[in-house]
């Protein structure tokens, strides 16, 4: 049986996917939601109250997640409901038609708790759950993690940092610290090494 692993998801690691759900009625939702591999069988979400997706778990307890690099999906479901053409059914469960892959998944528990920032406090769930089956619709199925992006965009400001004038560095040089932080928060070892790195020269070259 596939699991994570067949999909190059690793257990601790946060990526970036697709997912979707359906209401008491059948009517499918898309949303781009962060997804934490706990190990090669589960997964964590973090859903923030108030999001059809949330709402559609509870009712149900199960969703799928896709694994994709479509723009135009992640920026459609993010600015308002995909057409209807975009999904597919496999069973009772929709996916995205153009999905490199997709897993089902059944809710394990959830926890409720209350986040605080700066700003304001919300209320978000924590779910926990199982991933049932695995499918790969294309070769290469590559899950995405915003940290190998964040070291390449820290690399292009860093290579422009001494062809700017000074406000324009310090700009950078601010971008890439923040960028750090993304890497730090989403990260693998080798993501926090390679940043690190680059702060390390930014250092010495300084």
């Amino acid at each position: 049986m596939q699991d994570l692993e067949s999909l190059g998801m690793k257990k601790g690691l946060l990526y970036e996917t697709i997912i979707t759900t359906q209401n008491r009625n059948g009517v499918p939702n898309a949303a781009p939601i962060g997804v934490i591999c706990k190990n090669k069988n589960e997964i964590v979400l973090n859903l923030f109250e108030g999001t059809h997706t949330l709402e559609n778990i509870k009712a149900n307890s199960k969703f799928v997640v896709n694994i994709l690099k479509d723009p135009l999906v992640f920026v459609g479901c993010t600015t308002g409901d995909l057409s209807s053409d975009h999904f597919k059914k496999q069973g009772n469960e929709f996916y995205i038609k153009n999905t490199d892959a997709f897993f089902t998944a059944s809710v394990i528990n959830t926890k409720e708790i209350e986040k605080e920032d700066n700003i304001s406090k919300s209320k978000m769930t924590i779910i926990k759950a199982r991933v049932n089956e695995v499918i790969i619709k294309k070769e290469g199925v590559e899950p995405l993690n915003r940290a190998i992006f964040a070291i390449i965009e820290s690399l292009v400001y860093l290579t422009r940092i001494k062809m700017v004038d000074e406000n324009t560095a310090k700009e950078y040089l601010e971008r890439i610290h923040e960028m750090s932080r993304t890497v730090n928060r989403v990260g693998s070892l080798d993501h926090k090494k390679a940043m690190q790195n680059i702060l390390k020269y930014i250092e010495n070259d300084g």
